[in-house]
């Protein structure tokens, strides 16, 4: 079996009574794509926001490349090689395309900004590297022509993709990915599909939620199923669409075509 980078461990989130994710253990394998589906309301949004700091979880465990991440904050977790997006992007809408995908180009971990905004000795390398790689992040994604151009005045296709550019920037090791084939059309949707592969070609683990299940079927290695905040089951494509607990739960017909 391939070597887990992302262990999650007993995990809970609860809102007073409200057990948003519930006591959930699974793997999350090195190099691969892995989908995490379910129902809406089925706790995949608070799993991914837990696991990648932005929320705090009420117990249990996140394990990245063998280090505790549980009780770390975004950043730093982003510094430790874990990158997001989300399901509208969060990006700075009055800083061009170029300077968004900046920002995360100074969150990898060997970047120093005090150093930079110190002018100290290194400085110079880091900035170079980072124009570098950014400039060749915005040619292999298409978004050179609109480099430019305020984030803010993007079609909503494009700002996915931006989003998607400045979470490589970081050079991250595992990029998770919070339902971006939404409010896309579908030439934008298989244009996704190739940019996941493509990502995941490059070595890097993906976690994907996501709801458009040829998109899953199409990229997952691996698929994770939640319901009410419960792990209900893991297992290869082929397998969640014959498993009948998953059909009862969520996939219904679509696990007939």
């Amino acid at each position: 079996m391939t070597e887990a980078i992302l262990q999650i461990k007993g995990l809970g989130r609860h809102y007073g009574g409200v057990r948003a994710v519930d006591d959930v253990t699974c793997l999350v394998q090195r190099g691969i794509v892995t989908a995490l589906i379910g129902p809406n309301g089925a706790g995949k949004s608070t799993l991914l926001n837990v696991a990648s700091g932005v929320t705090p979880a009420s117990f249990g465990k996140v394990v990245f490349n063998g280090e505790v991440m549980t009780g770390k904050r975004s950043d730093q977790v982003c510094k430790a090689g874990i990158a997001r997006t989300f399901q509208t992007p969060q990006l700075f809408p009055n800083l061009t395309v170029r300077e968004n995908v900046l920002v995360g180009a100074t969150r990898r971990g060997h970047v120093s900004l005090t150093r930079i905004a110190l002018a100290l000795p290194g400085a110079r390398r880091d900035l170079r590297e980072i124009d570098v790689d950014t400039d060749a992040l915005l040619g292999e994604l298409g978004l050179a022509p609109i480099a430019e151009k305020l984030v803010g005045k993007l079609p909503f296709g494009q700002q996915r993709i931006v989003e998607i550019a400045r979470g490589l920037a970081s050079r991250p090791e595992l990029f998770m990915m919070d339902e971006p084939a939404s409010g896309l059309s579908r030439a934008e949707v298989e244009g996704f599909r190739d940019l996941i592969l493509k990502i995941a070609g490059r070595g890097i683990s993906v976690l994907l939620v996501e709801h458009n299940m040829q998109l899953v079927m199409s990229t997952a290695d691996q698929i994770l199923v939640l319901d009410k905040g419960k792990l209900l089951a893991s297992g290869t494509p082929g397998e969640i669409r014959a498993s009948e607990a998953v059909k009862s739960a969520y996939l219904g017909s679509y696990a007939e075509h």
